[in-house]
């Protein structure tokens, strides 16, 4: 007698997620990021010029040691998740090719085992894909070095545009051609506002704290240049305007 062996039926197949094809609104674009980051005025820039909601947005990094060389300490919060791509580094506390998950709030150094040390450097992407929702935010917060406790906190709506919640004027103005990145514009808040006599001074034990060292960080540069970009691109038109009205 043969036996007869039943076979469950196979369950239908789910339709596959499909990617949306391009819509126009982004072209398609690369670049190198160490050809990109050798040119960079700051750490943290946008390496592709999109930021605007719903952009995947990778920040490029570079840091490097040497005689005297210091990137300070400080803590970042961002209500939207952080991905950190190693793409090259020495001695250092990220390993090259290492892909790491950050924290919604997290520590933020040099990431150099010797920041003396002419020979270490670290060549990285921090990418964050902006909210297409209202409620994007960041925050910046230092702690005095000799009680920790938080000496400067900054708090600002980072929402990006096309979000419902996007400010134009909160870090520059209506008309802005190229507007700024939010993170860059309000870590350089941050900044001013961590080596006022306020900022530096804690309320906790007293200590009088070190200036932030912005110089390897750039962030106050970026702000300018692209304060400059718009204005310059707006004195250009006014001018044409008046050549060909």
């Amino acid at each position: 007698m043969t036996d007869v062996v039943e076979v469950a039926p196979i369950p239908a197949m789910e339709p596959t997620r499909r990617i949306p094809t391009p819509d126009g609104k982004r072209e398609p674009l690369k670049v190198s990021i160490y050809e990109r980051m050798s040119k960079a005025a700051a750490n943290l820039m946008p390496i592709f010029p999109y930021d605007d909601a719903g952009a995947i947005v990778p920040c490029g990094t570079v840091m490097f040691g040497g005689e005297g060389r210091d990137h300070g300490h400080f803590f970042h919060g961002n209500s939207v998740s952080e991905v950190c791509v190693t793409f090259g580094s020495h001695d250092a506390m990220l390993q090259s090719g290492s892909i790491m998950a950050l924290q919604k709030f997290h520590g933020v150094n040099s990431f150099l085992r010797d920041q003396m040390d002419p020979n270490a450097f670290v060549v990285a992407t921090i990418t964050q894909r902006q909210s297409e929702e209202a409620g994007q935010h960041e925050a910046l917060v230092a702690k005095c070095k000799n009680c920790k406790q938080e000496i400067v906190r900054i708090e600002y709506a980072a929402g990006p545009p096309g979000a419902p919640d996007f400010e134009p004027t909160r870090f520059g103005k209506t008309d802005d051609k190229y507007h700024q990145f939010s993170t860059l514009a309000g870590s350089s808040e941050f900044v001013a506002r961590r080596n006022s006599d306020e900022g530096r001074t804690c309320a906790n034990c007293g200590h009088v704290n070190d200036p932030f060292p912005q110089g390897p960080w750039g962030w106050q540069r970026l702000v300018d240049q692209t304060r400059v970009v718009n204005a310059a691109y707006h004195q250009l038109r006014t001018k044409a305007e008046e050549v060909q009205p």
